[in-house]
């Protein structure tokens, strides 16, 4: 299977765009090149061939390996007619000691290149086992979901691996129910299944999609996987009405029967099912319960969750940070940080912005938005598909402790997941998800938790003269990366408290730098003022040239020269 570099979904090993996405994929492994595929000898019609003419006249060989190994080790065919196998290439078989001795060191010549492609081989046949789940999720609604009324969800969870599922947790969140509900299953042995039934409670009516968050623990590892599958929740209908209108109501089905379940999960008209004067009344629909019929629920693995390794490294011990003392008299309060990389440093490398507001801005206006959304790289039909986006096109802000998403306004209109979003109501964003701007440029919103185990606590605090501290009412940060664009000009985060910046994907902050390690440190905003530290997984921060070690902790200011991998950046705090 192929994972696509900017939704992180799985694909078919032979898919050449992402089927979730549409961003290109790398070009697949051929089958024929596979370990396996090597150790099939050669028929026959290819051996007459082969030894019909020297190694230097023969075909090329278009095997990637057998290529390599025959550039690396030239042979004479004036002197050593040879015949070559997927696998090898032959020699005569009479030879002399000294002659065994000589096709012996060739012979180790041979096998080294090929052993390092069978190692790579192996390496990737392993992440593609990894990345499949070892579970199957499926799901019934055994009624019509209303909106404003309480109905219930029915979860097969099946252990489709071989080892058992620990601690395993099933969540369960749309911007159509009031809230995230979650199940939880101690013990799934291999081969085995459990049900559970999962209350839930719509609130808003129209098509939206239930994403599904599974974790489990197997072997000792720790595993997420998330996956969505469409549903559609009904307005109330007119009492007046209601007979008439009986064939709008929706319900949602799997295709599959109780002996049976379906592949496919898809909202099907309820007037398929039941007569018209079956129901009668809105109790009549609520307590009306259908066949069981289970859609299976796509599942992909959730790297934001399951490599805790990165997140674990970058994660402080009980000890507290310090400020420095070159920096104890340095105090710059503001909400937003901007870095611009030093002119001749990293010219591949884009602005940074962190932005602290309350809003987060998304569009094509390079003052109004925090991020630019330009299809980039700039040409005249690129140029024509960004005017179609509005200079402040959707806006994210923070309410109470939940984050939320609202279209600006915009004329050509937005949406999250699948569902539109409105200029006049709010949008929980829980989660993972893509944001389609215009139908046409597309997203990958990331929420990210704090990766601080508790509080940031400074040791010399109180020498720092600083604005007063205070508790954030949200955590972590936001990381909003284009699908199918490349960055425009700049990268922008929202942040809260905290935001990992390295060259993997897993942070916040992803710093494509040559040499940048997995994590380099962190930023941090604290009492209204932007901070960085340096963590021991990294290769070294510079500030002003100083040095940080692990645990220093650096108020930034404007004219601070921040040095992270090589690439030098210039820091301009505005208010």
């Amino acid at each position: 299977m192929v994972i696509c570099g900017h939704c992180q979904s799985q694909n078919s090993a032979y898919a050449k765009f992402c089927g979730k996405c549409g961003a290109a994929l790398r070009a697949p492994r051929d089958p024929a090149k596979t370990q396996a595929a090597w150790k099939k000898p050669a028929s026959a019609a290819e051996a007459a061939t082969l030894v019909e003419r020297p190694l230097a006249a023969a075909r090329p060989i278009k095997n990637q390996r057998s290529s390599t190994i025959a550039q690396s080790v030239p042979v004479k065919p004036a002197t050593r007619p040879a015949v070559a196998t997927p696998s090898k290439i032959a020699v005569p078989q009479k030879k002399s000691p000294e002659a065994r001795a000589g096709a012996a060191s060739e012979s180790a010549i041979d096998v080294e290149p090929l052993m390092a492609e069978e190692a790579k081989a192996r390496v990737a046949d392993q992440l593609d086992r990894a990345q499949a789940p070892a579970l199957a999720l499926w799901l019934n609604f055994p009624r019509a979901l209303v909106a404003g009324y309480g109905s219930i969800v029915e979860a097969k969870i099946e252990n489709t691996g071989e080892e058992s599922l620990e601690n395993l947790s099933v969540m369960l969140e749309s911007n159509g129910l009031a809230e995230s509900i979650e199940v939880m299953c101690r013990h799934i042995g291999p081969g085995n299944w459990t049900r559970k039934q999962i209350e839930l409670t719509p609130v808003k009516a129209g098509n939206f999609v239930l994403r599904c968050n599974v974790k489990s623990v197997r072997a000792a590892q720790a595993y997420a996987f998330r996956g969505g599958v469409p549903i559609t929740i009904n307005v109330v209908p007119d009492p007046a009405n209601f007979v008439f209108n009986i064939g709008d109501i929706q319900l949602n089905r799997g295709g599959g029967g109780s002996t049976g379940l379906a592949q496919e999960f898809k909202p099907m008209n309820i007037g398929q099912l039941v007569a018209p004067d079956a129901i009668r009344s809105l109790n009549d629909l609520l307590n009306l319960s259908f066949p069981e019929s289970y859609g299976k629920v796509p599942l992909e693995l959730d790297y934001e969750v399951s490599q805790v390794a990165i997140s674990q490294s970058a994660a402080p011990t009980s000890s507290a940070w310090t400020i420095p003392k070159p920096f104890l008299d340095r105090v710059q309060a503001g909400t937003k940080l901007k870095l611009e990389p030093v002119e001749g440093t990293a010219p591949e490398i884009c602005a940074l912005h962190l932005v602290a507001r309350e809003e987060f801005h998304l569009g094509r206006s390079r003052e109004d938005a925090d991020f630019l959304t330009w299809f980039w790289p700039r040409s005249p039909q690129n140029d024509e598909r960004t005017k179609r986006l509005s200079k402040v096109h959707v806006s994210a802000a923070r309410a109470g402790d939940k984050l939320v998403l609202r279209d600006a306004g915009s004329a050509n209109r937005s949406t999250f997941e699948g569902h539109p979003l409105s200029f006049t109501d709010d949008d929980v964003l829980g989660q993972r998800g893509t944001l389609i701007l215009g139908h046409e440029y597309h997203i990958d919103v990331a929420p990210f938790d704090s990766t601080l185990t508790g509080d940031l606590r400074i040791a010399n605090a109180q020498d720092w003269d600083g604005p007063p501290e205070y508790e954030a009412p949200r955590r972590g940060a936001v990381r909003f990366m284009p699908i199918n664009s490349e960055l425009a000009l700049r990268n922008a985060v929202w942040i809260f408290t905290d935001a990992n910046i390295g060259c993997s994907r897993l942070n916040a902050i992803i710093l494509d730098a040559p040499g940048a390690a997995e994590v380099e440190g962190r930023f941090h905003y604290y009492r209204d003022n932007f901070w960085i530290e340096a963590l021991e997984s990294g290769n070294g921060i510079t500030v002003d040239g100083y040095e940080l070690e692990p645990r220093d902790i650096v108020p930034i200011v404007d004219g601070s020269e921040i040095t992270i991998a090589g690439v030098t950046f210039q820091a301009a705090v505005e208010p």
